[in-house]
């Protein structure tokens, strides 16, 4: 999975691709994100720039700017509760002969186009439903707009995950309850139910929990030996990374 830089700069046309900051958006509101914009044949971009990456070059969706620039979406998505879910996908801007990103088919987005603003809404399983089991929530948001001519970009981890105090005292008690069987003894079950508590655990520490915080590095050091949890645990890694760089 590609690594998520919230002070990242990049190259758009010879110019910097700055970050400044915009408003964030909210988990609760996920259930009302639609993929607003223009059927690309509309609009006179017929393709995406070519890339390595192999995806499509027909654009599913072109969104168009005040400043008349329009940013395209080419790649796949699937149909989930009424949405689109897009993976394994390019973002490019008409016109233009190189890609601006990339995102792999591993990783899933929710997208919105509003006041002149491209969100895209990173979708993962998240111990945020109402007995902290895991439930499909926004994780981050990457905005795209112009300030004039010039393309920006921000990344935002969203504001609504976060833990009450009551939550965080079930977790850190959960951890602590926790019985760590050797891996070739250990079923499924017993492995999705080690995940689900480290990104319980994340989401406690992100909370404002020191405690959390230590359990979290102990369960890392847990977790890395047992080799049946690697891929796992590298994306749970990379979304402590995220977390950290989001403080």
């Amino acid at each position: 999975m590609k690594e998520l830089y919230l002070m990242l700069t990049l190259l758009l046309a010879g110019q910097a691709l700055e970050f400044i900051s915009v408003p964030e958006a909210s988990v609760a509101a996920r259930k009302e994100v639609t993929t607003v914009g223009n059927n690309a044949s509309d609009v006179g971009c017929q393709k995406c720039a070519a890339s390595e990456f192999g995806t499509k070059l027909e654009p599913d969706t072109a969104f168009n700017f005040t400043n008349g620039r329009r940013l395209l979406i080419c790649g796949y998505y699937d149909v989930e509760a009424g949405r689109k879910v897009f993976s394994e996908f390019v973002l490019s801007e008409c016109g233009d002969r190189r890609i601006i990103d990339f995102w792999e088919a591993a990783e899933r987005y929710e997208i919105e186009f509003k006041q002149d603003t491209l969100k895209l809404h990173k979708v993962e399983l998240l111990a945020l439903g109402d007995n902290r089991e895991l439930v499909n929530s926004h994780w981050l948001t990457e905005y795209y707009y112009y300030k004039g001519n010039r393309l920006k970009r921000d990344v935002k981890l969203s504001s609504g995950i976060k833990y009450s105090q009551h939550q965080i005292m079930e977790t850190l008690r959960e951890y602590e309850n926790m019985e760590w069987q050797a891996q070739d003894s250990g079923s499924e079950t017993d492995m999705q139910e080690k995940m689900a508590l480290g990104i319980r655990l994340l989401i406690a520490s992100m909370s404002g929990s020191y405690t959390a915080e230590t359990y979290l590095e102990e369960y890392n050091n847990r977790l890395k030996a047992e080799a049946t949890y690697t891929e796992k645990y590298r994306q749970l890694l990379a979304m402590q990374k995220a977390a950290k760089r989001g403080k």
